[in-house]
């Protein structure tokens, strides 16, 4: 009697703790676009000089699922040249901003945008790339609409955002190349490293696996970057932090050695951490992406 009540309770708790990991990944507590601004701001002081000076417009679009998401153009009408950035998870589009300004200085249209379940954009929950590849080819098919076929685009991602670019890039041949910064390899790899990483048995992820399934219709595997590179041929950058602790680098490491494409990779040093690379080592990351569009881009377009 008292061994089945007992069973019983730590059966409950188990899955309580399954169902609370489950609910970190895909409905987080994210940060609203204050507090994005304000730690955007105690990283580089001046990025919101760009930032107010030089936004274009701000519109919505609906996704193919009924929400709306909320996207921020910085336009640059001499050019031809788009690029699309995706943030990371329970951020905004102000994670996006650091690589926008650079790209801005290289010639190009930026387009930001908030991720689903994120900033002002709608959405349950959020997917880490699932659902988010088909809202990011949406709203590149917007950019094509806006400003002509004759346009050249490439997309570019942080952590969550990487994945997603990744992710979409092998659903999309108007994409031209991609630069992926902290991407995870696949997310059930991610997730199995942080449950070790937080001394949490392995045999609760089948639980957790379910209650994403069950939250969002998506299991973690499907979710799957190193998957979407099997049959892409596009100039490809890896960039990842040597100190990332969420991700580890390896992550990056192992798809830039898959990847049969055209490639390059990045690890940054100088105590760069999980999306931090930009500004641990700035000079190198900046000369790395300069580099790697000027020999994959068209500058005549």
């Amino acid at each position: 009697m008292w061994f089945a009540i007992v069973s019983t309770f730590l059966i409950l708790i188990i899955l309580f703790v399954c169902l609370q990991i489950a609910f970190s990944i895909v409905l987080p507590k994210t940060r609203n676009l204050e507090m994005t601004r304000e730690l955007e701001l105690k990283k580089d002081e001046t990025l919101f000089d760009f930032y107010d000076n030089y936004l274009t417009k701000e519109k919505n679009i609906k996704s193919r699922y009924g929400y709306n998401l909320t996207l921020y153009y910085f336009l640059n009408p001499e050019s031809k040249k788009f690029i699309v950035i995706a943030h990371g998870h329970t951020y905004t589009h102000h994670g996006g901003l650091k690589y926008a300004r650079m790209m801005a200085d290289y010639g190009y249209n930026v387009v930001l945008y908030d991720q689903r379940y994120h900033g002002k954009s709608g959405g349950k929950n959020s997917t880490l790339g699932y659902y988010e590849k088909n809202d990011l080819y949406d709203i590149i098919s917007k950019v094509y609409l806006e400003f002509g076929d004759d346009i050249i685009l490439g997309t570019y991602g942080e952590s969550m955002g990487a994945a997603t670019v990744l992710l979409e890039q092998a659903l999309d041949k108007r994409v031209v190349f991609c630069i992926s910064d902290c991407s995870f390899f696949s997310l059930n790899r991610l997730i199995k490293e942080q449950l070790k990483s937080r001394k949490v048995p392995r045999v609760f992820y089948p639980a957790i696996n379910w209650f994403v399934k069950i939250i969002t219709g998506v299991k973690l595997e499907e979710v799957s970057p190193i998957e979407s590179l099997a049959n892409s041929v596009i100039p490809i950058l890896f960039i990842h932090g040597k100190q990332d602790k969420l991700i580890n680098y390896q992550h990056s490491v192992d798809m830039y050695n898959s990847y049969q494409g055209k490639k390059e990779l990045f690890i940054a040093s100088n105590n760069a951490t999980h999306a931090y690379s930009f500004f641990s080592d700035n000079e190198e990351y900046k000369m790395t992406v300069k580099r790697f569009v000027e020999e994959n881009v068209n500058e005549e377009v």
